[in-house]
């Protein structure tokens, strides 16, 4: 560039547009985009070529301006404003400014174009002096005189050349190459920690939502901790390994390696892992181990696997974060819907860019092994996924295969490649061998391989045995002594170990809590166990398990205690085993279940004695034991035996005494599946124990509602719970039921929070009500992490599953009468009578909509998702194409009668679709149900209830799919009060029962079978025995639709104008170990079934506002019905109703002026009515007759009263109205803006108003009305969007500021933003309003606001916790403050009505009663704003 360009170019960049360099510049630097910048003899101060720039611009272009030259002369007002600037946003990005230091050749002279201080942003004088010395001293080229990050370094060019390069080895050019390679270098370091750190965050959230702790990296080390080099190595020279892993499109993406025990199989797992890490592979695995809690269930490995695939790569972490964030939970024991949701739904539809890798060791150890290869089924073939399977030889598992016409490569381990593993692991360890000389070493090899039989076990516990020899003579006897067969070979090794007396009580210890623990124990967990347990402290133990348990006992390199292989453990709890040494697992079950108990009964695990004030954390140092007793006691308490009384003791001691210690642990954990998983277990433990006692009692009653205790704490108050695990003390058991354990054992003692009003003795298993007012709820879907409620004006309601808040709304314009989610995405299916429509229904968009021409019984789609299928009452199935809402062509269902060939098609009454199984089942009126294949659309039977081929028939009810396809029932009702149960394939009935059933609904996991009647009531059963379970009865209104959610623990129903919430213990299901490590299931004595009476709310009496009287003892509640009632802060309870509006005429809202005891009310027909109200005796209440009884004839939005109580300004839709209390209306203006506005009385002038109108404020006169200062508003915050509006306008802190939430949404949908105003600047001439405090960090947070409470706002939050923030260092607050939270199902559903009174207490409307939260405001959390 030559120098006039140079210059010019710098100045055009630096001026034009508003100086648009420094705009662009600041923008990256404020993003945060920029790194480094570097800047090459750049004239940031000017240079003094800039006068002969200008006259030779003069002379070549004397008719153009010259004007920007000036700006380039040194240190002009131009260029010293863009420096200025730029030094204040330039922090954090480093710089890298470079001058030239040869004078270019001008036309007279010779001159530096730029000199170094102008090269320099920052640089000054004496730090030019101070660098210059330093560059004399070390004779380096790098300068450090400008801004803290800026670098300054010389290049031996002149201007014109300073970019300008003769060659890569320029000096120049390699000064700045090194200056890109450092910058690069430091930004890839910084980079990297920072990734590595929000890698390690986003991992441990998924940790807690999957249930996973860690890769299962340990299981991994133990096997390839065995391996050789070489070991394994004939499996990845196989061809057909090769062409696996290569992932041609042609070659089978499954393989089935198969080999006898002992053989090897998990280390060629351990191998094929370390293969494809070493070929760069995304490989994840998983190790399968009989008897393992945590290594032996289908649910465990599917949700272990996603978590890996997360841990590898970026997308699939994304998509399962999104998951975690919108709420979503699941069962983490149904492995059908974690398949479904996680790796269908989500994982699958995932681009990678490279195949992924699974490898899976023992599958047959699986408990549930049969039902994964039929999931592999359902993957789709277009993603890369390779499956790596070890098992022994199964036959039920090859015909899997072929049935789930899966093409997998089998190969089986082989004797010689056995031997060839066998024979590099005895080369390696032969210098162990007492002999001499290759040859001999050679010959013992040889004689060590044949006897093997290929078993790597059996040679590895014969070299062990070998090590202990001293002579040739010895090795050949133990050769000879030494069984063949495994099993004799541990007898022998066991029998040897009854020799040393000393040892025999350690033995079998370790080999108790080994062979029963629910998982691997370290070492130093183990050290403390046994202690515990025969009280004996071992300081060397690592060292001594092998010796002292004849080496079937290791240590992996995790330091975790196993037996070496499952055969051992197998061995020792074979039925008919005479050993001492033998484990008898209910017996040892019982041991450890005790030893456990102790722990947790005692010193270590009591709560603390401070309960009150602070939830800073507890920290208690513990024993290293303590983990594994609190998630694992009641694993060993449900297998041990129910016929003593030792442990029971001992859980009751520990249920009474320490408990809330034992869930704060668990809670820090951020998982509360273990509290749930305890009351599973608890409570088959005492189906069991039935049998041998009375299960009547007051420590059985104590144990079994301790388990229920446990359910409804984590459905109640698990949120809260995890985000504070110190709340368990002075929090939740105030807030518990009273008859529960939890507040009849803590909730009295010196509560820090107490709770009064609620009528509710016993935890109610509705969880809450939403409530449609004048609607009618027509249908209702659930899928995942949204369900939604459709109504008769034609809107859909989409909800949160978890919190149940609104999601958005969806528009059909006419009554809905089914809806259905996709099984995977976000597809929503909605009918009424003449459309069918297809929304997204995370986006809200609608996809297409199509008419239908016949009435829809049911619809669903199919299993590919491609369409959208229903069923017609005309005998058809119509299809739609969803990518396009194309319809095709329809299905007729043609329909044989049998003995008859003619066709006979009765109009259907009920139909439902199972794509699990491919089959449509169809009723007609008085006729037996009829099953359709889907597949080839071929008829395959009828079903006559209870056997009888009678005509006409009985009418069908209802009818509902197993959706486990591993079931294969289905239940239909009838109208004559039959409940079935049968085969749809061969039509045999499996079960009936008496009972009438008009709505019927299938848990996800095909478990339960919910039924709801006529009358209101509900039943739960057992879908396949159809064993009553569960019955509550609700006398409000009928049934007419019931949904699960995915976690199949909860479930709603529909039913005239509302949509019921319901979450019953009873659902809490014990799952099978199926390990044989408990008593036989048929011991077991099935309880009867829990009857509850719902808690039935009086709508007509739901409080729709509330107002505190000044002094605080009382509150005044409008009501849906009309009435104004007078509640006591004390104690909760309503005295007395004041007056009443017209019959069920709702109020709106409520004023109360405590200078005259006026009580103003409005309803919602525009009525309103002001009166006194004083106490005419304790507990008794006067409202004497009206001041005013009126009516406006717009509806009323606010109702505001002037602090001497003489006016009253009513603000309607459309215009404000000023009403005298003795003279009637004053004046009525048209309202500016009909919708955002919200008055105030002015904090500092008691005599006029404050209208907030969106993001302006207005100042009018209390007696008249008139605007101070017409036209000319105050602003107040110029960033809020269109048409939002304000609620809440409190003055704070001594009436010097205003505290305003702003919302862009009203109701549910609502996210408030909370500004806070200086008051002195909310004055007439005044322009803009001194803003104190933006709140953004809140945003999102404020679910509803409360009210000012001394300094502090009170609102309550989404998780339900009842916070503040003090205002009065408005802006400077660094943190806001959680005090306690509402029970969840209080504040869901609906917009919560909630007061604070003066003092401090937190009173919410629940319905038709209030629960006051009495001190609640004394417990103080800080949570930083962020």
């Amino acid at each position: 560039m030559q120098t006039g360009e140079k210059e010019k170019g710098a100045y055009s960049i630096s001026t034009t547009s508003g100086k648009l360099w420094l705009e662009i510049s600041t923008t990256l630097l404020r993003l945060g985009e920029t790194e480094n910048l570097f800047f090459l003899a750049t004239p940031h101060r000017g240079a003094d070529s800039a006068q002969l720039l200008g006259n030779l611009l003069r002379i070549a272009m004397p008719n153009e301006s010259k004007a920007y030259i000036h700006d380039l002369i040194p240190n002009s007002g131009a260029l010293q404003t863009i420096n200025d600037e730029f030094r204040h946003v330039y922090q954090g990005s480093h710089l890298w400014s470079f001058f030239e230091t040869v004078k270019t050749n001008l036309i007279t002279s010779q001159e530096l174009i730029v000199e170094k201080d102008s090269a320099s942003i920052g640089v000054n004088l004496f730090l030019i002096l101070i660098d210059t010395l330093l560059l004399l001293l070390s004779s380096s080229t790098d300068f450090h005189a400008g801004l803290p990050f800026e670098r300054i370094q010389l290049l031996n060019a002149d201007h014109r050349h300073i970019c300008k390069f003769a060659n890569p080895l320029d000096n120049n050019y390699l000064t700045l190459r090194n200056a890109f390679i450092s910058t690069i270098d430091s930004i890839e370091r910084d980079w990297s920690v920072v990734r590595q750190e929000e890698h390690r965050s986003q991992m441990k959230i998924l940790s807690r939502f999957l249930g996973v702790a860690e890769r299962p990296e340990g299981s991994l080390l133990s096997v390839v901790d065995k391996q050789m080099d070489g070991t394994c190595q004939w499996l990845t020279d196989k061809p057909s390994f090769q062409d696996w892993q290569v992932a041609q499109d042609n070659t089978p993406g499954y393989y089935w390696l198969s080999g006898k025990p002992a053989t090897g199989k998990s280390t060629v797992a351990g191998h094929v892992i370390r293969h494809l890490e070493n070929c760069s592979s995304d490989c994840s695995y998983y190790f399968f181990k009989k008897g393992d809690r945590e290594n032996s269930t289908l649910s465990d490995m599917i949700r272990c696997l996603a978590f890996q695939m997360a841990f590898t790569n970026f997308r699939v972490r994304q998509v399962l974060l999104d998951m975690q964030d919108d709420g979503e939970s699941f069962s983490k024991d149904d492995e059908r819907t974690i398949w479904r949701t996680i790796f269908i739904a989500r994982i699958f539809r995932v681009e990678l860019s490279q195949p992924h890798y699974w490898v899976i060791d023992a599958l047959d150890e699986c408990l549930n092994h049969t039902a994964f290869i039929p999931m592999l089924s359902k993957v789709d073939k277009n993603f890369p996924l390779r499956v790596f399977i070890t098992s022994r030889p199964s036959p039920s598992m090859e015909r899997l295969f072929v049935q789930g016409k899966i093409p997998v490569i089998p190969e089986q381990i082989t004797l010689e490649d056995s031997l060839k593993d066998i024979r590099l692991f005895l080369e390696a360890n032969s210098s162990f061998l007492p002999v001499d000389g290759d040859i001999a070493c050679d010959e013992l090899i040889k004689i060590i391989l044949d006897k093997s039989n290929g078993c790597f076990l059996w040679a590895a516990l014969v070299l062990k045995e070998l090590e202990t020899t001293h002579s040739e003579q010895q090795i050949l006897e133990v050769l000879k002594e030494v069984p063949t067969e495994m099993d004799d070979l541990y007898t022998r090794i066991l029998n040897s170990m009854r020799n040393h007396s000393r040892d025999k009580e350690l033995a079998k210890a370790i080999f108790r809590w080994t062979v029963c623990a629910a998982r691997p124990l370290t070492v130093d967990e183990l050290k403390e166990a046994l202690k515990l347990d025969i009280n004996e402290t071992l300081p060397r133990l690592d060292k001594s398990i092998g010796p002292v348990c004849g080496n079937l006992i290791q240590v992996d390199k995790l330091s975790r205690v196993q037996v070496v292989h499952q055969t051992v453990k197998a061995f020792l709890v074979k039925d008919g085993f005479g050993s001492e040494f033998a484990v008898d697992r209910i017996k040892e079950n019982s041991r450890l279940a005790e030893v456990c108990l102790k722990y947790l009964a005692g010193d270590e695990m009591k709560s603390p004695r401070n309960r009150r004030g602070s939830a800073a954390r507890r920290l208690t140092k513990r024993s290293l034991f303590a983990s594994y007793a609190s998630l694992y006691f009641s694993e060993h308490v449900a297998r041990s035996s129910s016929a003593t009384d030792t442990h029971f003791m001992l859980l009751e001691t520990f249920l009474n005494t320490n408990t809330l210690t034992w869930i704060e642990f668990i809670a820090q954990s951020g998982d509360l599946y273990s509290i749930t998983q305890t009351a599973k277990n608890l409570r088959a433990f005492l189906d069991r124990r039935a049998k041998y006692r009375s299960p009547l009692g007051q420590a059985v009653y104590a144990v079994n509602a301790w388990a229920n205790d446990m359910i409804h704490l984590v459905a109640a108050f698990g949120k809260s719970l995890a985000a504070s695990p110190a709340s368990i003390y002075s929090l939740i058991p105030s807030v518990c039921p009273p008859n529960s354990m939890l507040y009849q054992t803590f909730g009295r003692s010196q509560p820090c929070l107490n709770v009064v009003g609620s009528s509710e003795k016993d935890w109610d298993d509705r969880l809450t009500c939403i409530v449609f007012p004048e609607e009618r709820v027509t249908a209702i879907a659930c899928q995942d992490a949204r369900f939604v409620v459709g109504l008769a004006n034609g809107t859909i309601m989409v909800y949160y599953t978890s919190t149940l808040q609104e999601a958005r709304r969806l528009e059909h314009e006419e009554p809905i009468r089914h809806l259905r989610f996709a099984n995977v995405g976000n597809f929503l299916a909605s009918s009424g009578r003449r459309k069918v429509r297809l929304w997204n229904v995370i986006t809200a968009a609608q996809l297409w909509e199509a008419e239908h021409r016949n009435d829809i019984l049911t619809l669903s789609f199919n299993e590919e998702e491609t369409l959208l299928m229903a069923a017609t009452r005309t005998n058809q199935i119509a299809f739609w194409d969803i990518s396009n809402g194309m319809e095709l062509d329809t299905c007729p269902l043609h329909e044989t009668v049998p003995g008859n060939q003619s066709e006979y098609r009765p109009p259907s009454t009920h139909a439902q679709f199972s794509t699990e199984l491919g089959l449509l089942a169809v009723a007609h009126r008085q006729r037996p149900i009829s099953i359709w294949d889907l597949v080839s659309n071929s008829f395959i039977g009828q079903f006559y209830v209870a056997g009888t081929k009678r005509f006409p028939g009985p009418l069908v009810c209802a009818m509902v799919f197993n959706p486990n396809p591993e079931i294969n029932l289905i239940a239909a009702s009838y109208q004559e009060g039959h409940l079935v149960v049968f085969d749809p394939w061969n039509q045999e009935e499996q079960a009936l029962i008496k009972t009438v059933a008009h709505v019927l609904a299938a848990s996800p996991d095909g478990k339960t079978l919910a039924a709801g009647c006529g009358g209101g009531s509900i039943q739960l059963f057992d879908f396949e025995t159809l064993r009553l379970m569960y019955r509550v009865a609700a006398s409000d209104y009928n049934v007419n639709a019931i949904v699960f959610t995915n976690n199949n623990l909860r479930f709603f129903d529909i039913r005239n104008d509302h949509c019921n919430v319901w979450e019953p213990a009873v659902l809490v299901r014990q799952i099978e170990s199926g390990d044989g490590q408990s008593e036989n299931v048929s011991e077991e004595v099935p309880s009867g079934p829990q009857i509850r009476d719902a808690h039935l709310w009086d709508d007509d009496l739901t409080i729709t506002v509330m107002v505190v009287h000044h002094n605080g003892d009382v509150l005044f509640c409008g009501r849906e019905d009309g009435s104004v009632a007078v509640f006591e802060t004390k104690t909760g309870k309503p005295v007395q109703v004041l007056h009443s509006h017209a019959k069920n005429i709702a109020v709106l809202s409520l004023c109360w002026n405590p200078v005259e005891s006026i009580l103003v009310s409005t309803d919602i027909s525009g009525r309103f009515l002001a009166r006194k109200v004083s106490p005419a005796s304790p507990g008794k209440w006067t409202a004497e007759k009206p001041l005013l009884d009126e009516r406006s004839a717009k509806a009323i939005r606010q109702v505001l009263m002037n602090p001497a109580g003489k006016l009253l300004l009513l603000s309607t839709v459309t215009s404000d109205e000023l009403w005298s209390i003795s003279a009637g209306l004053i004046r009525s203006r048209d309202a500016l803006l009909l919708s955002s506005r919200t008055w105030i009385t002015h904090p500092l002038h008691p005599n006029r108003l404050l209208l907030i109108d969106g993001s302006i404020a207005r100042i009018f006169e209390w007696d008249t009305l008139e605007e101070l200062v017409p036209m000319d508003p105050i602003m107040l915050y110029p960033f809020l969007k269109p048409n939002t509006s304000s609620t809440d306008p409190i003055s704070c802190h001594a009436n010097r500021n205003v505290c305003v939430t702003f919302s862009n949404a009203r109701g549910a949908r609502a996210v408030p933003h909370l500004l806070l105003w200086h008051t002195s600047s909310l004055q007439h001439g005044t322009e803009k309003a001194k803003l104190l405090a933006d709140y953004t960090q809140l945003k999102g947070k404020i679910k509803a606001s409360i009210g000012i409470h001394k300094a502090s706002f009170l609102f309550l939050d989404h998780d339900g916790w009842v916070c503040s923030i003090k205002t009065e260092n408005a802006g400077a607050e660094k943190y806001y403050i959680k005090h306690f939270f509402i029970p969840y199902g209080w504040h869901s559903g609906a917009e919560p009505v909630l007061v604070c009174t003066a003092a401090g207490y937190v009173v919410l409307a629940k319905r038709d009663e209030i629960a006051v939260f009495q001190k609640g405001l004394a417990f103080e959390e800080r949570i930083a704003l962020e």
